[in-house]
């Protein structure tokens, strides 16, 4: 016997929203404020399932302008015109702000980094940029024919949860709608009266175009009719179901950042080692920008824990974290060990090369994916690359 088809109460009534973004982190944020700029007057949904533990909410917010492949390098140049839309940036002043930065690296890297730069200029970092990082962490270790450069006019750095929130409420404000604590099981794309997408708790909206953007969580399921998957959950260290319901082309690792319990100057510079993929972000007191509010600094590092949960697990941050921050950071500023501790540490979708998976599982659907770590400054290209995809 064909069991019936869920209820659809209120949420399913009225017309069809012209847009359905899911997911609120800065991914969906930027999409769906995009699609308002481009198409005002817009009905757009935002459903957001309200995770605690996102890749938004644990994001340092760093904009370094670096693009590691030439996928990365598309969607930085992508993002340039819509993260200068003047309307945009209102609503982010109040959660950037901007840093000095001193980068530490061999002659190839600093090459790269160079020919990777887009929408600033690498130049030789100044003695006095030099004194400053010394004098705030102490000893720098450097290898043999390593050298030193800056990024002109420093780095932005943006309060990544805070931004999000912003977009999503400028959506909201302009009539948008936003439905929280909600998780989408599944969309049926072959319905005469817009796309449905079914609810957890056996409600349903519909939408004339979809947006998925979940981050390192699984996509609903994608199909027609009753016969779409069912689009279910992953246990940690499986792979996670892309839209259609087949195996996604990347993998869930961990992002960390020790956090440094100890005051920096006031004029303290980011110190980058991109050998090492260690990054140190100052913290003034009182800077809402990176979360924090007492001072000191974080030291982002390459994590490899792969395959964890998207909630991170019971132990996000446990010792073996610690310890394997505290090795890293030892290599390179290893007057900072005693002063750091267990910071923060997040989930993110991550491909073989870094560049962000974005495509179109099903006509009028489009996702976003994967940002690897970088979603507060790839995340308008990828909102670009999305709404493209969805133009009718």
């Amino acid at each position: 016997m064909t069991p019936p088809r869920p209820t659809t109460p209120a949420r399913a009534g009225g017309p069809p929203a012209d847009l359905a973004v899911v997911g609120a982190g800065i991914v969906g944020a930027a999409v769906a404020f995009g699609a308002l700029t481009d198409r005002p007057g817009s009905r757009i949904l935002v459903l957001d399932q309200g995770a605690g533990d996102t890749a938004t909410r644990w994001s340092l917010g760093a904009l370094a302008p670096w693009a590691a492949t030439p996928g990365q390098r598309d969607l930085l140049v992508r993002g340039t015109a819509r993260f200068r839309d003047p309307r945009l940036l209102a609503l982010l002043h109040p959660h950037l702000r901007r840093v000095p930065v001193l980068v530490a690296a061999g002659a190839p890297t600093l090459e790269r980094l160079a020919r990777a730069t887009v929408g600033a200029t690498m130049e030789p970092a100044s003695p006095g940029t030099e004194r400053a990082a010394r004098d705030a962490v102490g000893q720098l270790l450097l290898r043999p024919g390593d050298g030193f450069a800056t990024v002109r006019g420093g780095i932005a750095v943006l309060d990544t949860a805070a931004a999000a929130t912003a977009l999503v409420d400028a959506v909201v404000d302009a009539g948008g709608r936003l439905l929280t604590g909600v998780h989408v099981t599944r969309i049926d794309t072959a319905r005469p009266d817009g796309q449905r997408l079914l609810l957890s708790d056996g409600s349903a909206v519909t939408a004339r175009r979809t947006a998925l953007a979940t981050g390192p969580w699984p996509a609903p399921a994608v199909g027609s009719g009753a016969g779409a998957g069912s689009g279910a959950g992953t246990e940690a260290g499986a792979a996670s179901p892309n839209a259609a319901g087949g195996a996604a082309p990347w993998r869930t690792k961990r992002m960390a950042a020790l956090r440094i319990d100890r005051e920096l100057p006031a004029d303290a510079p980011m110190v980058c080692f991109p050998d090492d993929d260690l990054f140190l972000l100052p913290a003034p007191e009182g800077s809402s920008s990176s979360g924090a509010s007492s001072g000191g600094a974080w030291v982002s590092f390459r994590s490899e824990q792969w395959d964890v949960a998207p909630d991170g697990g019971p132990d996000t941050f446990g010792p073996g974290t610690l310890d394997e921050g505290r090795r890293v950071l030892g290599r390179r500023l290893p007057d900072l060990v005693e002063a750091a501790r267990a910071g923060r540490a997040g989930v993110d979708g991550y491909t073989s090369d870094r560049t962000p998976l974005t495509d179109r599982p099903a006509p009028g659907v489009a996702r976003t994916a994967a940002a690897s770590g970088a979603g507060a400054r790839l995340c308008w290209g990828m909102a670009d690359r999305v709404l493209e995809l969805l133009a009718p």
